[in-house]
């Protein structure tokens, strides 16, 4: 709830700021992950919302891409483990920090560089607009979420 909050809040302020409103957009735009389930989620379904509803496309960069297009980038994965992405190749999961220089975020690193919404004025050519159907989180693991021990009824009780 406070993803979603927060994301609102700084959407709010940006209108105020800037004048413009939701509608005089002409790209929708969120970090697509990997990272926090809940908050690339949150800034996905919020783009994909405004996408449809001013029916105007959306588009997405990575946190890697987000953090530098051009350096080894790591953050962390599951407790222990991190990503690691060198600039030009595939992200991999790895338990161990990279012995080359790198920027980024989590356990043991000294001075953290996070994702930055400013990382988007960078990739702009480079970052291809869809529609708001097409668009969706980057998964490099399974989400590790739970399914409900009883299942939800098909059919909903009215006044009971």
């Amino acid at each position: 709830m406070a993803a979603s909050g927060a994301c609102l809040e700084m959407l709010n302020q940006m209108t105020q700021e800037t004048g413009l409103g939701l509608q005089d957009i002409d790209l929708f735009a969120a970090d697509i992950g990997p990272g926090s389930f809940t908050g690339v989620r949150v800034g996905v379904t919020l783009m994909k919302c405004f996408g449809y509803l001013w029916e105007k496309p959306v588009a997405g960069a990575s946190s890697f891409d987000l953090i530098s297009t051009e350096s080894t980038v790591v953050f962390p994965s599951k407790k222990g483990e991190f990503f690691v992405r060198r600039a030009g190749e595939e992200a991999i999961r790895t338990s161990s920090l990279p012995a080359e220089p790198f920027v980024g975020f989590g356990p043991g690193i000294d001075a953290p560089v996070r994702p930055n919404a400013v990382g988007f004025v960078s990739l702009m050519l480079r970052i291809k607009p869809m529609a708001p159907m097409n668009f969706v989180p980057l998964y490099l693991i399974e989400p590790s979420i739970s399914t409900p021990k009883t299942p939800f009824p098909l059919t909903l009780k009215v006044g009971a």
